[in-house]
């Protein structure tokens, strides 16, 4: 069953969708485990939460390209927090709008690392816990990326076409247990990733440049429903998009 207060742990938390999801989580009563390479964010963020809203919080810096630092920032959260039961693989990033073939060793590696292999061992790391509390929610942070590929962005794209089997999988191998597993799926949403992906200020500005994009409060509301949900409806798959943006690569633009 259901705990009163349910421990949720994610990973990319210190800023984005992470950010977002951990204060409208800690609203609604959950203990938060927050991991984050920037730990100085996290910690803050979590003594934040903590106060404002009474919860328990757990903070440590994890990066989800390693299997060890994953398995300690786990482990680590369910010994301060008494257990986990949410899982939100929330750490993605993407690096460069190269073409497949111009995509070099270090952007190809970053995308791979983080958005495969590390949602692979959050998930490996976490299930376990969920199993042992009997009742369990896995959160896939996906893209329209994962549904519609474009130029530029074919090793990206791959990334999330494999986020969204990987949670169709997940989803079939742990049916008949009370563990539900949900991907939330943003097209265009304005955080701190066309920054990174583009390495230029002006030009992540422009990406959004006469559009009312998703915002990570929006997202994290998405995951928050989900959540919320009694316990024996399942959303598989959340997909969206602003209402500027109608795919991929159709977005209205305002003069």
């Amino acid at each position: 069953m259901r705990p009163e207060h349910p421990v949720v742990l994610i990973t990319g938390a210190s800023s984005g969708f992470g950010e977002a999801m951990a204060r409208a989580l800690a609203a609604e009563g959950f203990h938060l485990a927050l991991g984050a390479r920037r730990l100085d964010r996290v910690q803050a963020l979590a003594e934040e939460l903590a106060e404002a809203h009474g919860v328990k919080t757990y903070a440590a810096a994890v990066d989800v390209q390693d299997s060890a630092s994953v398995d300690a920032f786990t482990a680590g959260a369910a010994q301060a927090l008494g257990g986990i039961h949410v899982l939100i693989a929330n750490a993605g990033l993407a690096s460069g709008t190269f073409k497949m073939w111009e995509t070099p060793d270090a952007d190809l590696e970053a995308m791979v690392r983080t958005n495969i292999e590390g949602v692979v061992k959050t998930v490996r790391a976490g299930l376990p816990h969920l199993r042992k509390a009997g009742w369990g929610h896995v959160f896939f942070i996906g893209s329209v990326a994962g549904h519609q590929p474009y130029e530029g962005g074919s090793v990206y794209c791959g990334t999330k076409f494999a986020v969204k089997a990987m949670a169709q999988s997940l989803r079939l191998e742990v049916n008949g247990e009370q563990i539900r597993v949900t991907s939330v799926d943003p097209g265009m949403a304005e955080t701190e990733f066309s920054t990174v992906r583009l390495k230029d200020d002006n030009k992540a500005e422009a990406v959004y440049k006469g559009v009312k994009p998703l915002s990570a409060h929006d997202v994290a509301e998405c995951v928050r429903w989900c959540l919320m949900l009694p316990d024996h409806v399942n959303i598989d798959q959340m997909l969206v998009k602003c209402v500027d943006q109608a795919s991929a690569q159709k977005v209205h633009r305002r003069a």
